[in-house]
């Protein structure tokens, strides 16, 4: 099956155009194209949490953006996070930033645990940090933050599904890192031997990714950030 054919068409301007595909599993890849040829392919989740509120939002290369998530009750910082964006053409196409923003959270886990004993008090079960955002003394000239993250929540729903263009199986969850802040997150099925229950601690490693739900029509357009093939 191609993505592209069967992915809906989202045009942004006279050069940019994404081809969204979604599964019923919830998996979804972007294929980006631009003067009608693809450039990137870009996988995801179709996260169905909340929204959660965002400032300072600023694409930084080809598929990531920045930005600082918000507390909804009382509007303070919760952490600064770096997002591989679903929406990213939408928000190259309006002039790569925005002030303010709600964001749906999704993690695509590399490595996924139940943590033992002590370490699963509630306590010690909640978190979301972004390692790569600060730059490293030794770092390269061209280095930019990436979108790994470290994860440590609270299992609220859990299900086994299948991706039907891979045919493989792999853990759907919705994890609770923060009190008002909810993450769905795909992990391989290999990385845990069932699904874990709801209430259950759990950590995993993951590459976050997420969407501005920014349509079309009402974006203003800008000038595109400097950084090369958005």
């Amino acid at each position: 099956m191609s993505v592209v054919a069967a992915g809906v068409a989202v045009t942004l301007s006279r050069r940019f155009c994404d081809h969204v595909w979604t599964d019923a599993s919830g998996a979804r890849v972007i294929a980006r194209a631009r003067w009608g040829r693809i450039h990137h392919m870009q996988p995801s989740l179709a996260g169905g949490a909340v929204a959660v509120a965002c400032a300072n939002i600023r694409l930084i290369d080809d598929r990531t953006a920045v930005m600082d998530l918000l507390d909804e009750t009382d509007g303070g910082l919760v952490c600064p996070v770096a997002v591989h964006l679903e929406d990213h053409t939408a928000l190259h196409v309006a002039g790569g930033g925005l002030a303010r923003g709600q964001v749906t959270l999704s993690a695509l886990a590399e490595t996924v645990e139940l943590p033992p004993g002590d370490d699963a008090a509630p306590t010690a079960t909640c978190g979301l940090i972004c390692d790569d955002l600060v730059r490293p003394g030794l770092a390269a000239p061209g280095w930019t933050p990436t979108a790994r993250a470290r994860l440590r929540g609270t299992v609220r729903l859990a299900e086994l599904r299948t991706n039907t263009l891979t045919g493989e199986p792999f853990h759907w969850l919705r994890l609770r890192v923060h009190p008002h802040i909810d993450i769905d997150v795909a992990a391989p099925a290999s990385t845990l031997p069932t699904s874990p229950s709801p209430g259950a601690p759990l950590r995993a490693t993951a590459t976050l990714t997420g969407r501005l739900d920014l349509q079309p029509h009402t974006l203003r357009k800008g000038r595109a950030p400097s950084y090369r093939s958005a």
